[in-house]
């Protein structure tokens, strides 16, 4: 059990960020580039990609690269794994 809270912990504190659960809004319609994402954050691009980083080191996003973009979407399937397991541990 001690694995599976440290595994929900590092989930809840990669979304407790404003900014990181903006994005993960922001892309809930279709994937986005960081060109698209760092302005309606209204904060910098290298910010910006430092949040989707860590968003990515979860699994949470999924990066694909077209020409000179990066476009980034949700892994809805992880995010419902996270959410699973997080019921899972209260309940």
């Amino acid at each position: 059990m001690e694995k599976e809270v440290k595994k929900i912990n590092e989930f809840l504190k990669i979304i407790a960020d404003k900014n990181r659960l903006k994005i993960l809004v922001f892309l809930k319609d279709s994937p986005k580039c960081v060109c698209q994402i760092f302005p309606f954050l209204k904060i910098s691009q290298k910010l910006a990609s430092h949040h989707l980083s860590q968003l990515k080191k979860l699994g949470l996003v999924n990066q694909e690269r077209d020409g000179n973009f990066n476009f980034y979407s949700l892994d809805e399937k992880v995010i419902k794994k996270y959410i699973k397991d997080l019921n899972f541990l209260i309940k």
